[in-house]
């Protein structure tokens, strides 16, 4: 015998066998033992672990719950967002009504001064009064009528049209001249000025029939 042979370990095989299986039963059993319940083995291809850990299912339910959760927040909060938005848009809507409104309130208030130019230069004129006065307020009516078309006033179109009682109203009827259709304005005792296509004030009229 030499020395190798002196050092070599003696190797027991049947040891060895024992200790593997061992340890192969000892990793089946991290998953509820080698055998099933009554010491019967599992059939070939059969999990060990096919059992669900009750833990686990337990945290499965809680994350289906809480998507579940996440789900309804979400669309509660895409409802709050629209109904924020029509707010909004009925916000702007009313602040532009109520702008709208005003104008026309204040408008409507120096229309009358306009009316008394016009009567002016028609008195004045009646009366042969000076060229040079005439044109004077002549010139001051188209500047304050300037101002009015910047605001978007404008005067409604009355004589020899139709009658629309969206946009006359009627004090009388006289009878129709020859070659005037019935049914139309025959004479503006007042004019009418509409803003943006919204009437503040109607034509004063009187009616062919």
């Amino acid at each position: 015998m030499n020395n190798n042979e002196k050092n070599e370990p003696i190797v027991n095989e049947e040891y060895m066998g024992e200790e593997t299986a061992d340890n192969c039963c000892s990793i089946d059993e991290q998953c509820n033992g080698c055998c099933c319940e009554g010491g019967q083995e599992r059939s070939e291809g059969e999990s060990c672990c096919s059992e669900k850990d009750p833990a686990l299912e337990e945290l499965e339910q809680k994350l289906k719950e809480a998507e579940a959760k996440v789900d309804e927040y979400i669309k509660l909060a895409q409802r709050v967002q629209a109904d924020f938005e029509n707010y909004k848009r009925r916000n702007r809507n009313a602040i532009a009504d109520a702008y709208r409104e005003a104008s026309a309130e204040v408008v409507g208030v120096f229309l009358p001064v306009l009316d008394n130019l016009d009567r002016a230069i028609d008195s004045i004129t009646a009366a042969g009064a000076d060229e040079s006065i005439i044109k004077g307020i002549e010139l001051v009516r188209r500047q304050f009528l300037d101002t009015l078309t910047k605001l978007g006033v404008e005067e409604i179109d009355a004589l020899g049209k139709p009658f629309d009682p969206e946009l006359h109203n009627a004090v009388g009827q006289v009878e129709a001249e020859e070659g005037q259709e019935e049914n139309t304005v025959a004479a503006v005792l007042q004019k009418g000025y509409q803003m943006n296509g919204r009437v503040i004030r109607y034509s004063m009229v009187q009616v062919a029939r």
